[in-house]
């Protein structure tokens, strides 16, 4: 089964982003993950257990531009997906991590 984690990287002051809400939700719009980001900026197990299949991943990063930003992906793989996103006050970049 497909398993999910995440960070958040404040780019723009060159660290981790802590307090991050994150949620996972499936086709359906139900909530299947969620989690806050760590001292770290990490949600080691924001979803550990997934059917395989395409999930919104939602970050609520509270910041003055950009609120909240999320990414749909599918995550069709027995394997784990790290999906951090790289933020900054005015822009956000998700990608698949390692």
């Amino acid at each position: 089964m497909p398993s999910l984690s995440t960070h958040v990287l404040d780019a723009s002051r060159g660290g981790p982003r802590p307090d991050v809400r994150v949620e996972v939700r499936d086709h359906a719009d139900a909530c299947v993950g969620r989690g806050v980001t760590d001292g770290r900026g990490r949600v080691e197990d924001l979803a550990a257990a997934l059917a395989p299949g395409r999930y919104r991943i939602v970050w609520r990063l509270g910041g003055s531009f950009v609120d909240e930003v999320s990414a749909t992906v599918d995550l069709l793989e027995e394997r784990h997906y790290h999906v951090p996103a790289l933020a900054t006050d005015g822009s956000v970049v998700v990608y698949l991590g390692a």
